[in-house]
């Protein structure tokens, strides 16, 4: 596959109970804003529950290299556990950006993945 088409294409995951892959690879028509796609993808994947602190998380590598897809799937797996958390992550398969959108009952388990993020960043 080429690099053009592994920045088009998106895979995604969830995190609840177990973490969950959606099970196959989705590729983008040109001209799809990627960082929005990403975002509808990941935020379709989260139960909406009324009362929940929801956080999306939006990364985008830097250098060639880095692995925002892998920090954001561990900062996922971190949070997860209980009927009280959702999260799920979107990612294109040449890892150059990711998003993650991390829902929950108790607004500290957001606070929590922002802060590690915010920490992993420096």
């Amino acid at each position: 596959m080429s690099d053009a088409a592994l920045s088009r294409s998106v895979r995604v995951r969830s995190y609840r109970d177990a973490v969950r892959d959606a099970g196959k690879t989705f590729r983008l028509a040109p001209g799809v804003d990627v960082r929005a796609a990403l975002k509808r993808s990941a935020l379709a994947a989260v139960p909406k529950v009324e009362g929940w602190t929801m956080r999306v998380f939006t990364v985008e590598r830097t250098r060639v290299g880095e692995r925002v897809a892998a920090l954001l799937d561990h900062l996922a797996r971190r949070a997860m556990g209980g009927s009280d958390v959702a999260a799920a992550l979107a990612a294109t398969l040449d890892g150059a950006c990711a998003v993650l959108v991390v829902a929950a009952k108790d607004p500290r388990r957001v606070e929590a993945v922002s802060s590690s993020l915010s920490r992993a960043g420096r």
